[in-house]
């Protein structure tokens, strides 16, 4: 099986996902090279602190890798900046989140009656300014009291999510040291030392390795 995960910035790392045997493309270095669709089996899109809508050249790279595995009808999980970009290609506005910020742990709450693995409630990492509409067809699986669109799943094989669960305590220092000014003025009430003194739900990475499981 040929997976591969597209990293946005040297500290927001793959995390638990490093289990996989994926190959890592750094959009960030010089010399990167997007693989072709037929070479891939699963898609991973890692999150980043840049905007769907900023004028980066591989940015819209992404986007139409995004079209032509979404046409051929191949698995995708996108995080955080991920999940917008795959929304942006099945048509939906990214815009600021009108209720603020979420930054560091929060609920959400499952959204559908569907998809029996998904447990009712999850406490995640937030990392995230921007939001989207649902897109169209697509199912939402999660939201929360801040923002209403948290997770969707698009053909059944396609996975959004707005928040981290591949996150370890190495990548949640990772992000904290390279970010921590974002977190000031974050809706959840979160501090620095909060979010560091946490202690991540082990549930977060079995529920994610099942959606992965399920899209495959």
């Amino acid at each position: 099986m040929s997976i591969y995960i597209l990293q946005h910035v040297p500290f927001e790392k793959p995390g638990i996902l490093e289990t996989l045997d994926a190959k890592v493309v750094k959009l960030y270095e010089t010399d990167y090279k997007l693989p072709a669709v037929a070479d891939i089996d699963l898609l991973i899109i890692l999150g980043g602190p840049m905007s769907v809508n900023d004028d980066i050249e591989w940015l819209s790279q992404e986007k139409n890798l995004i079209r032509s595995m979404i046409k051929y009808n191949k698995p995708i999980l996108g995080i955080c900046l991920g999940a917008q970009l795959i929304a942006s290609v099945l048509g939906s506005t990214i815009f600021q989140n009108k209720k603020g910020k979420e930054v560091g742990f929060g609920k959400i709450q499952k959204a559908t009656n569907q998809y029996d693995f998904l447990p009712r409630k999850l406490n995640v990492l937030h990392w995230h300014g921007e939001t989207f509409d649902l897109p169209k067809g697509a199912t939402k699986l999660y939201s929360s009291v801040h923002c209403e669109n948290q997770a969707f799943i698009y053909n059944d094989n396609v996975i959004g999510l707005q928040f981290h669960m591949e996150t370890t305590e190495g990548t949640l220092k990772d992000i904290v040291e390279a970010d921590r000014a974002y977190i000031e003025g974050d809706v959840l009430g979160n501090t620095e030392q909060s979010i560091m003194n946490y202690d991540i739900p082990s549930q977060n990475k079995e529920i994610l390795m099942k959606m992965i499981e399920y899209i495959m």
